[in-house]
């Protein structure tokens, strides 16, 4: 029986270097996208890195060969991937037998939305979990042994999970890697930088550089009021926190995410990814695009649909 496709299909996840001249990220990123989605497309004018999910991989890399010259490519069939996940999920027909030289990979992520982008990146297993619904060490172990790898890379994605995260480590006879990602944004930039055909330390130290290079703003309400790194807020105003730490308080999420941007120095950085949070509603979305556009018009803006609970938006900048 073949697999049921999710609409447009699962295709290929396709992967590569441009080496070139003046290479304009934007550009790229712009035809990219008509081929195909999850896109993403940064670097600098003479590298750029690309990730896009596709079924027709071929005209892709036709079209980056065009720029200039292709570097590590790879091409992964997401159909046979999806299915894999699907198998081990189910424990279809017993433990299937791991790859000698592959790590599985395993998420703590929670909302919807963000569930699917994890899985479309490649993640095997997803342990459900967030601020206020924190996954036990029982829950991330029983995902653990249900991936057919004897290596395991954990992403916990929340500082409050780490601990956690960590105590499955010897709990195992599996080598488990607990790569300590405090937010989703860096997250996804570390599953991105995932190589199925590196060794796990390999993986482990390319994914960590990935990860601590994101800078995450998170945007939320105080529940109550409080006093924090020097920060008065009441309760019910719109809190940023900057890589963990309560930083600004407004009255609006335009207004925090705007100062919030210009604390990080936003000459430094090119894209920034908004994952839309379930209690963010159509018009304070637009707003909120609109305003980082206006004040920060060197930046590229993308926006993808998290449904997290507790905050209503989370912007990954890099």
């Amino acid at each position: 029986m073949a697999l049921a496709l999710p609409e447009g299909g699962w295709g290929y996840c396709t992967e590569f270097l441009i080496e070139g001249n003046n290479l304009d990220t934007d550009l790229i990123r712009g035809q990219i996208e008509s081929l195909g989605n999850s896109v993403l497309v940064v670097g600098e004018p003479e590298l750029v890195k690309v990730h896009v999910h596709t079924d027709d991989p071929t005209s892709v890399i036709n079209l980056a060969g065009g720029y200039g010259k292709v570097l590590k490519l790879s091409v992964g069939d997401m159909s046979t991937q999806h299915r894999r996940i699907l198998e081990a999920e189910r424990g279809a027909g017993g433990a299937r037998p791991a790859r000698p030289n592959g790590a599985g990979l395993v998420a703590v992520v929670a909302g919807r939305g963000l569930v699917d982008i994890f899985r479309g990146l490649g993640v095997d297993a997803i342990i459900e979990g967030g601020q206020t619904m924190n996954p036990s060490t029982q829950d991330m172990l029983t995902a653990i042994e249900s991936v057919p790898y004897e290596e395991v890379i954990l992403l916990p994605n929340n500082g409050n999970v780490i601990p956690a995260a960590k105590q499955v480590v010897g709990l195992t006879k599996k080598k488990v890697h607990v790569i300590e990602t405090h937010s989703v944004p860096q997250g996804v930039s570390a599953v991105v930088a995932f190589r199925p055909e590196r060794s796990g330390d390999e993986n482990m130290r390319a994914m960590k550089a990935e990860a601590e290079r994101v800078q995450t703003i998170e945007v939320t309400h105080a529940v109550r009021d409080t006093r924090s790194n020097g920060v008065k807020v009441k309760k019910g105003d719109v809190i940023g926190l900057i890589n963990d730490k309560l930083e600004i308080a407004g009255d609006d999420y335009s207004e925090v995410v705007n100062k919030a941007l210009g604390k990080l120095g936003p000459d430094s950085f090119e894209l920034v990814t908004v994952y839309r949070g379930e209690q963010a509603s159509d018009d304070e979305l637009k707003r909120l695009e609109s305003a980082i556009r206006s004040s920060y018009p060197g930046l590229e803006v993308e926006v993808q649909q998290g449904g997290q609970q507790h905050y209503p938006f989370i912007l990954s900048v890099e």
